[in-house]
């Protein structure tokens, strides 16, 4: 029951603040947290597969194409932004509909390795396809985002549109957790021998998830290309694949808040290393240190502090009663 009160109070406490942080903050903060919530839905659109037991190291393709797809429709055709964002989303997930028909017939490593290859293909596109995506000179000039034909151009209104997008994200994501479809999701990453024989087509449901976070990983690139306003293939490879995966493992894999709290907590942590070799060495020790001290994520961690003091106050001495 506490757990039931504390987690929506705390979200609560944390929206609250999120709002407020243009009005506190300067303009560096309004941009840190900015990329913070972009990396909150990247987060947790890998979590539907994540949920089936696919270990997807390839979600950063996906923001790439919805990046790119985004930024080159507003730039060379005017598109709202709006229009453009829908289109990334949608041709992220039509690719990963048309991917991972395929691929999620393999298994574990097999589908892993897969996922991998498939960050590099869209890296190599994006690099040698010149004349559309500028390749490795990077594609600049990429318009601010809008709004109903209102132009956002300070950082703190792009903010709160990423703010806007992750609400809508997370609100998406967790109806479709709790629902029925969520509940088979669960069932096949515990169990997909046993859902199949009860009749369950593991295959689609799989698809259907591997689909869901390709789409809303097209968001989250699609905002990041206008709010950035630069695009750089090496920006979208096996990297920022591996630290998506990492946001889930070391925020909570038991929980949908996991991936939340991964990417805030490891989003500010790296900050000071964002762009060098360091950002990788952080990572890994971020990652050995949930498996060797915490295997349930972050989110575990209040559940067992609170039992190491109720082991504490139970092994104390009872003072005996006085004679």
């Amino acid at each position: 029951m506490r757990r039931k009160v504390i987690i929506p109070v705390g979200l609560g406490v944390a929206l609250l603040l999120a709002a407020l942080l243009p009005l506190i903050g300067n303009d560096y903060y309004v941009y840190l947290f900015a990329l913070v919530f972009t990396n909150v839905i990247l987060a947790s659109s890998l979590r539907p597969s994540l949920t089936c037991g696919q270990l997807n190291i390839g979600h950063s393709g996906f923001m790439s194409i919805g990046a790119y797809t985004s930024a080159l429709l507003a730039k060379n055709l005017g598109a709202p932004f709006e229009i453009s964002l829908l289109c990334g989303a949608l041709l992220a997930a039509v690719v990963g509909l048309t991917i991972g028909y395929p691929a999620l017939r393999l298994r574990g490593v097999y589908f892993a390795m897969v996922t991998v290859a498939f960050v590099e293909v869209i890296r190599l596109i994006a690099a040698i396809w010149v004349p559309l995506t500028r390749g490795n000179s990077g594609l600049s000039g990429i318009p601010k985002p809008n709004l109903l034909g209102m132009t956002l151009t300070t950082k703190a209104s792009q903010y709160y549109l990423v703010v806007g997008l992750a609400a809508v994200t997370l609100f998406v994501l967790w109806r479709l957790e709790r629902s029925r479809l969520g509940l088979t999701w669960k069932s096949i990453g515990l169990a997909d021998n046993l859902a199949q024989s009860l009749g369950v087509n593991v295959a689609n449901y799989k698809l259907l998830a591997f689909t869901v976070g390709c789409f809303f990983a097209g968001v989250a690139g699609a905002f990041y290309a206008h709010f950035i306003r630069f695009l750089f293939p090496p920006e979208f490879g096996f990297l920022v694949a591996t630290n998506i995966l990492v946001y889930n493992f070391v925020g909570g894999r038991g929980h949908f808040v996991g991936p939340i709290v991964g990417a805030v907590f490891l989003s500010l942590l790296s900050e000071p290393f964002r762009g060098s070799a360091y950002e990788t060495i952080f990572f890994s020790i971020a990652m050995l240190l949930t498996i060797l001290f915490l295997p349930g994520g972050i989110i575990t961690l209040p559940g067992k502090l609170g039992g190491f003091r109720w082991d504490r106050a139970a092994s104390a001495p009872t003072p005996s009663p006085a004679g």
